[in-house]
């Protein structure tokens, strides 16, 4: 089977979409500070007493920087496709940003999770969450559609 017959190319990161490079940067940038936020506070303590770090805003322990790696990991595979991009966006804005945002800002409480700072923790999720679903709104007015980004290229 060639790649022609596939129905859709995979394509250098040269020729990649604004939504490829937007999905790749966002997930570099998150990694890295969830990787500097586990640094800062490595502890997997649960409960009301479990320590946690403020970084750049967000409170940080073992488990929040587990839970950015497993939730921005994927982002540099989806990149590699657009409309894995698109996907992603949507699953990680409304997952991982407004779900866990709209939580965080009623409660300070995430299962066994404490963040005292779960306000600044709230809008950095939600931004997150707008910033991803916006990325893909560029995108369709780029391409002329939702359709062209979440469908596979023909």
């Amino acid at each position: 089977m060639t790649e022609q017959s596939t129905g859709e190319r995979r394509i250098s990161p040269a020729h990649w979409s604004f939504l490829q490079w937007a999905v790749f940067v966002i997930g570099v940038a998150h990694l890295i500070w969830a990787t500097v936020g586990w640094i800062a506070e490595p502890s997997f303590a649960v409960g009301h007493h479990a320590p946690s770090t403020n970084v750049l805003g967000m409170d940080y322990n073992g488990w929040h920087g587990l839970a950015g790696w497993l939730l921005f990991a994927p982002a540099l595979v989806a990149a590699l496709r657009k409309w894995w991009s698109a996907w992603y966006c949507v699953i990680a804005g409304i997952g991982g940003g407004f779900v866990v945002g709209v939580w965080a800002l009623f409660s300070d409480h995430v299962l066994m999770f404490s963040f005292p700072n779960h306000t600044s923790d709230a809008v950095e999720h939600i931004v997150t969450g707008v910033v991803l679903l916006a990325i893909v709104g560029i995108q369709a007015l780029r391409d002329g559609g939702l359709r062209a980004v979440f469908t596979p290229a023909a």
